[in-house]
């Protein structure tokens, strides 16, 4: 019996210095600063994923949303199997808010992950390809949706912003290109 509570103290003494400074880590800690998703090509276009990405309850901050496009960003997104839509910023949001509450995301939760970037840029311009995959959040073993989005990105102010995106949804006769794969 002493020997086996030596044995526990033993492992507890070596344990505990291992797990600890991951449970509370050294020093201030400092909240992710808001604006350097707007720092890079890259950055921007997974922050806004992220920024859509929600488990159940209110949602997406709409308006820090909107805050990745130019006023004038235009969107063209896969409606139905035969037909594409081309939208503003403000109807597209608004169009992702109604699929919210059509599909009962709020009980749900909803993400959208970068499965694929493959990035182009030079100056103060940038394209994106993203295969991404959407998905409910509930259950957990819900099937996801992959997709292809094509990005236009630009750096003005100091800052990187969307000025389009075309989305395109594999279907037989259009699969996503090999390079993408």
């Amino acid at each position: 019996m002493i020997m086996a509570s030596k044995t526990v103290v033993l492992l507890i003494g070596l344990i505990l210095p291992v797990f600890i400074p991951a449970a509370f880590p050294a020093g201030p800690q400092t909240a992710p600063d808001p604006q350097a998703v707007f720092s890079s090509p890259e950055s921007l276009v997974r922050g806004l994923y992220a920024a859509v990405t929600f488990d159940p309850g209110p949602g997406p901050d709409w308006e820090y949303v909107k805050s990745f496009f130019l006023p004038q960003a235009v969107i063209v997104v896969r409606k139905t199997r035969d037909a594409m839509a081309v939208m503003t910023v403000a109807e597209f949001v608004q169009w992702f808010i109604d699929d919210v509450e059509r599909h009962k995301m709020k009980e749900r939760g909803f993400e959208e992950n970068v499965e694929k970037l493959k990035l182009t840029s030079m100056g103060d311009i940038a394209q994106a390809y993203v295969v991404y995959k959407a998905r409910f959040k509930t259950p957990a073993d819900a099937p996801g949706q992959v997709g292809l989005d094509s990005w236009t990105v630009m750096k003005k102010d100091g800052r990187w912003w969307i000025v389009s995106c075309a989305n395109e949804i594999p279907a037989p006769g259009r699969p996503l290109p090999e390079d993408l794969r």
